[in-house]
């Protein structure tokens, strides 16, 4: 069966929203929101009341996804933690309609601050990690997230993606057997001593894209695929953010406070903890650019691509940190670092 263009399906789901919600309440209008990496579309619906809300609506018919976005958000609104309010779903069209947060994302929100107030989001943001982290410890909560782990196969998958859609896709380069052979070594490496530490729950993507501040407090969305895995995860995703550049010493007093919160106080354990922050990073920030090498190459995201050298210049730090990586730093530069420094 023929798809349609995303164009066309876009245009007919902002028709059913339009249907739909007209039905409970009289519309003034519907704007088309910016997506992510995703295979959804946002609308912001401004009520004649002067209220609004947004609809999140899958397009892809042969994905599943709106029922595990719902069941997160059940979870995580019933521990009291910050997600936007469910007011409507409609299964047969599949769109959710959400509480209007508004535009304040912490990306945004950086831009135009100064690093007093810098500091002091990212220590709200990082506190929520923490309050998150308490709020789910020693829950059977029957949630499907915690069926669901960053094992080695995981993590695994994803530097194969890397491969695929990164150095082969959006670069196009050929690798040597014995570059890949270097790049499977490196990555075995650093996937099989993640898988095995313990795991708390993770949100999997917490940055400064999916959180926004609402009323004084950050809120989290774009939580649907969360699931087990290291503590230092979703720190790694906000610390050493695609879209936004801390100040290493920010990021060294907030790889500290998210420690001291959780009791290693003590030097070795803080020095193993930073140590598990920085492979972590390695490995997470490797991930995105091979999601940014899908958007860009497959989907002609290229919006992208300004994102690519940041996360680039990640690796290139971390993988210069450490001694114990150093047969594997030729490799890494050649076919990640350098290539990514060339993109924006």
């Amino acid at each position: 069966m023929e798809r349609r263009p995303l164009s066309d399906r876009i245009s007919n789901f902002e028709q059913n929203v339009i249907t739909l919600l007209s039905q409970h309440q009289a519309l003034d209008r519907v704007v088309r929101l910016a997506g992510d990496a995703s295979n959804r579309a946002f609308f912001r619906v401004f009520y004649t009341t002067g209220a609004s809300a947004v609809v999140m609506a899958y397009l892809d018919a042969q994905l599943e996804g709106e029922e595990t976005f719902l069941e997160v958000q059940q979870f995580l609104h019933g521990l009291e933690l910050p997600v936007p309010k469910v007011s409507a779903y409609y299964p047969q069209e599949r769109m959710i309609v959400l509480e209007d947060l508004g535009d304040d994302l912490l990306e945004t929100l950086v831009e135009r601050s100064d690093q007093a107030r810098i500091t002091e989001l990212y220590e709200l943001a990082v506190d929520l990690l923490f309050k998150m982290r308490q709020a789910t410890e020693t829950l059977d909560s029957g949630c499907s997230a915690f069926t669901l782990a960053f094992d080695e196969e995981k993590l695994m998958q994803e530097m194969n993606f890397f491969v695929t859609n990164f150095v082969r896709g959006l670069c196009g380069r050929s690798i040597s057997p014995a570059a890949s052979a270097t790049l499977d070594a490196f990555f075995t490496k650093i996937c099989s001593m993640l898988a095995s530490e313990p795991r708390i729950f993770t949100h999997r993507d917490y940055h400064s894209r999916n959180l926004i501040l609402h009323q004084g407090r950050l809120v989290m969305i774009d939580f649907q695929d969360a699931r087990m895995g290291p503590a230092q995860y979703d720190l790694a995703s906000l610390l050493r953010d695609s879209y936004v550049t801390l100040p290493e010493e920010l990021v060294d007093t907030l790889v500290d406070r998210y420690a001291d919160g959780t009791g290693q106080t003590s030097q070795d354990l803080k020095d193993r903890f930073r140590y598990l922050f920085d492979v972590m990073s390695l490995q997470r920030n490797i991930k995105a650019l091979g999601t940014f090498g899908y958007q860009v190459h497959v989907r002609n995201a290229r919006r992208y691509l300004k994102s690519i050298p940041r996360t680039g210049a990640y690796v290139a730090r971390n993988i210069a940190k450490y001694e114990e990586f150093a047969l594997f730093r030729a490799a890494v530069e050649d076919l990640i670092c350098y290539p990514a420094s060339q993109l924006a």
